[in-house]
């Protein structure tokens, strides 16, 4: 919309673009095509989902136990360049 209308929320109702450049059209068209892929995958994923809902469950308490390792928070990482992996 060129000019907005009704009730203003926050700053943000304020940017407008002036034209529609290529890259919106682009950018929707991708947006479109992700849904699509999205809803076309309804049924395979409404199979998956009946077959895990209709197996077998289990209680907490046959699951192994957890380490006292893995309880324990990561350990803090180095950074030493500004790059998160620079200490791997």
């Amino acid at each position: 919309m060129k000019k907005g209308a009704g009730k203003k929320s926050s700053p943000l109702d304020e940017i407008r673009p002036e034209r529609w450049p290529s890259q919106f059209t682009t950018e929707l068209l991708e947006l479109l095509w992700v849904l699509e892929a999205t809803v076309a995958g309804y049924p395979e994923q409404t199979k998956l989902l009946e077959a895990v809902v209709s197996g077998q469950c289990f209680n907490a308490g046959e699951m192994p136990p957890v380490r006292d390792e893995a309880r324990k928070p990561p350990a803090h990482r180095r950074v030493l360049n500004g790059e998160l992996f620079d200490d791997l």
